[in-house]
């Protein structure tokens, strides 16, 4: 039972994921059929959510490594 508690801890940031990737991909498709450039799609409230999180998860593994 421990270990089925320790592992659903995953599932709800795997949805968040995969919610935040098809929205992305839905805007970057968006944005193709209009002909804009492939970058337009960073400008987009999930494009720049990613780069945040990108941001985030690189500020904390140096973080880590750096603080011992």
């Amino acid at each position: 039972m421990a270990t089925f508690l320790y592992y659903f801890k995953f599932v709800p940031v795997l949805v968040a994921g995969v919610l935040l990737g098809r929205w992305f991909d839905q805007e970057r498709k968006e944005l193709k059929a209009k002909g804009n450039p492939w970058y337009t799609a960073w400008s987009t409230a999930p494009g720049i959510m990613i780069i945040i999180i990108l941001c985030m998860l690189i500020a904390f593994r140096m973080f880590i490594r750096f603080s011992y």
